[in-house]
C-alpha cells in the first residue's frame, strides 16, 4: 500500500524524500511485491501537490499516471466503520483521517507493508517498506 508521502517523493525530483523513494519503489519492483495505490491517496498527494507544494503541473501529471495504473482489487467497502476507531483526535495534525483510511484498508485487506517514511504506520503495526531495503 502506498501513501502519499512516497507519491510525491517519486514524482518531485526536488523533494526532499525523492532518492530514497526511487530506492524503495525500485526494490519494490524488483522483488516482485504487490502495489496497491487507493484513488483517494492519489487525491490527497495530487492536493498537497497543487495548493501545498504549488507544482501544478505534477499533480496533472500525477492524475494522469494513476488513470493508466493497473492495480489488483482490494476490500473497502467497511472501511469507514474502521476509520474513526483509529483517528484520534488529540494526536498530531501530521497523524490525519487520510492515514488512518491507509491503516484501516491495510488493516481489512491483512497488508502489513506500506511504502511511507511516517513513523505514524509503525505505531499502527505496519512495516515501512524502507526497512525491507538491506
Amino acid at each position: 500500500m502506498v501513501d502519499s508521502d512516497a507519491l510525491i517523493g517519486l514524482i518531485c525530483k526536488d523533494d526532499a524524500l525523492h532518492a530514497r523513494a526511487i530506492a524503495v519503489s525500485k526494490y519494490l519492483s524488483e522483488k516482485g511485491f504487490v502495489i496497491v495505490v487507493p484513488y483517494p491517496i492519489v487525491l490527497e498527494a495530487a492536493t498537497a501537490l497543487f495548493r501545498g507544494l504549488k507544482k501544478s503541473e505534477s499533480a496533472k501529471r500525477l492524475l494522469e499516471d494513476y488513470s493508466d495504473f493497473s492495480q489488483p482489487e482490494f476490500e473497502e467497502r467497511p472501511v469507514a466503520k474502521i476509520v474513526p476507531s483509529i483517528f484520534n483526535s488529540k494526536s498530531s495534525k501530521k497523524n490525519t483521517p487520510f492515514d488512518c483510511y491507509l491503516v484501516a484498508l491495510a488493516r481489512l485487506n491483512k497488508i502489513n507493508l506500506i511504502f511511507s517514511f511516517d513513523s505514524f504506520y509503525k505505531k499502527q503495526g505496519l512495516t515501512l517498506a524502507e526497512e525491507m531495503i538491506v
